[in-house]
């Protein structure tokens, strides 16, 4: 049997999709289980224990080379099973096109009503559960029922390789030696940016807390502020605030994920001993490799740690923070007109610097 899933959308969303393949993999331990991503998710799946493969897919790209990949795809893998997580519609018509025989997922907009013979409704608008429960129940369709109180493993996974790994930190402590970081202190990130429109904590904020740290435990930890180049915009202010703090000046680096790749920066993270970040797809990915994470949400519904917190949330190695405030907005935020606005302001530096301390039992 070959099943193939689309999710060609962000790194979080395509993280969070990866229980669907668990699932499948219990119920049909010998099938051939493939991933459709976009090719800033490719990373994720290398030496997968259960997606069997990937097709890269660019949803922006002219109508006619999706075409052309899609017909590629097909001549190497037809499924027997096509599952729509989210992404683009486009493939689920390619694929009614093609007379896949089960069409399974997500019925929201017409295209899904119209394409997908074996299609689940949902409302996720609700935000009645978290997003793995959302995309396991896909499978209704297919007759496959998730129940919550069976206890097996169905957590997203990243296969790190322990040479890849070595090289990679090697090269990292290189570079923070040539920045004049001392590479033998443990190493906190920081990544501040974010994709989308969900609300997030202000970045100069984020450099208080760094001097904050260091004043209270000098000489600890190295800030690694990890970004791409989409990130720019927020790092204005915490790059402001580094360089106006002199004690500072050897204790941040920039470290530009995009340089060495995904993969190289998932092999560096994986060593860090905390991570702190927005509702993005590197906070899902610390979460995944197991590293102590903080994360900062916002109280929107349709943003809210209900929906999209990482997935495993062991209290020994997650802390969510939202603001102390009585949201009622569903799908953005109400600017001026709502009384606590701007709310994520609302988050103090000292909130989360005391859940720093208290995930690395910094007092003890």
């Amino acid at each position: 049997m070959k099943i193939l899933i689309n999710r060609t959308d962000a790194l979080g969303d395509t993280i969070l999709t990866e229980p669907i393949a668990a699932l499948l993999r219990l119920k049909f331990p010998e099938a051939d289980i493939r991933f459709l991503i976009s090719p800033i998710s490719a990373p994720l799946f290398e030496n997968h224990p259960y997606v069997d493969g990937v097709f890269l897919y660019k949803k922006k790209s002219s109508l006619l080379n999706r075409i052309k990949n899609l017909g590629n795809i097909l001549s190497e893998f037809k499924p027997d099973i096509y599952i729509f997580a989210g992404g683009d519609q486009f493939v689920s018509f390619y694929m009614w096109l093609k007379r896949i025989d089960k069409r399974a997922g997500l019925i929201s907009k017409l295209p899904s009503f119209l394409f997908l013979n074996y299609g689940v409704r949902q409302k996720r608008s609700l935000v009645t559960m978290h997003e793995s429960e959302y995309n396991l129940g896909l499978l209704r369709g297919l007759g496959i029922v998730h129940d919550i109180n069976n206890e097996f493993d169905l957590s997203p996974k990243i296969s790190i390789n322990k040479e890849q790994k070595q090289a990679s930190i090697e090269l990292f402590k290189t570079s923070l030696k040539d920045e004049g970081l001392d590479p033998t202190l443990g190493n906190i990130f920081i990544h501040p940016g974010m994709t989308g429109h969900t609300l997030n904590w202000s970045s100069r904020n984020y450099g208080r807390l760094i001097d904050k740290m260091e004043n209270r435990f000098p000489n600890k930890f190295n800030w690694i502020i990890s970004h791409t180049a989409s990130d720019q915009q927020y790092l204005v202010g915490l790059r402001d605030h580094v360089e106006k703090t002199l004690h500072l000046h050897n204790k941040v680096y920039f470290f530009d994920g995009g340089l060495n790749g995904l993969r190289d920066y998932m092999n560096v993270l994986s060593s860090a001993d905390a991570f702190i970040g927005p509702s993005t797809g590197t906070t899902h990915i610390a979460n995944v490799l197991g590293v102590k994470t903080i994360g900062i949400y916002s109280p929107i519904k349709v943003q809210s740690t209900l929906r999209w917190s990482p997935y495993n949330r062991d209290e020994d190695k997650l802390r969510l923070v939202i603001p102390d405030v009585v949201c009622g907005e569903q799908f953005k935020c109400a600017g001026n007109s709502c009384p606590y606005y701007e709310c994520m302001s609302k988050v103090e530096v000292q909130d989360i610097m005391n859940e720093l301390i208290d995930l690395l039992n910094l007092e003890k």
